[in-house]
């Protein structure tokens, strides 16, 4: 990290609490493409206090584009609970509400990965992949054809696909 002393950024990893890892991998690994870069099981009373439980354990997949040290996208599974277990949460409803966080993820080849998206089991669109043409540069998008799609994963987290073509 270089800048200024005290600066942020960027940003590592956006870590989602899933509730079944393999369903999520299905959808970050087998559909979008993205690479296991560590798959860990962590066990004991410490993860168990951390999320508030008195047993647990926690699968953490972390996966990345090809040579990227950030911008991963961590899957955390808390299994084996006592006293609850955290299948029984709600699922989150709706989109878009305050609060909620949408993961933006640059691809290639839209058509491919929404055919791949459409055949994973517990994907949700919330819109068709649509296309709209920006014609002024701006300081961080410049013109050409944007094209966008959003879905829900196995979790409800709300995922935006972009794919840029310039002009």
């Amino acid at each position: 990290m270089s800048g200024a002393a005290g600066q942020a950024g960027p940003v590592k990893r956006v870590t989602l609490w899933v509730r079944d890892a393999e369903a999520a991998l299905r959808v970050y690994r087998d559909a979008l493409g993205l690479q296991v870069i560590e798959d860990k099981v962590l066990a004991g009373a410490g993860i168990a206090r951390m999320v508030g439980l008195e047993q647990a354990s926690l699968r953490i997949v972390h996966l990345a584009a090809p040579g990227m040290d950030h911008g991963w996208v961590g899957l955390y599974a808390i299994t084996d609970t006592k006293p609850a277990p955290m299948q029984a949460l709600p699922r989150p409803e709706g989109f878009p509400r305050y609060g909620q966080a949408t993961i933006v993820i640059t691809v290639s080849d839209m058509p491919a990965i929404v055919a791949r998206l459409r055949a994973t089991p517990g994907v949700q669109f919330v819109t068709e992949p649509t296309e709209y043409r920006k014609t002024t540069s701006g300081d961080a998008t410049p013109p050409g054809l944007y094209r966008e799609v959003i879905f829900f994963d196995p979790d409800g987290v709300p995922v935006s696909l972009m794919e840029f073509v310039p002009a």
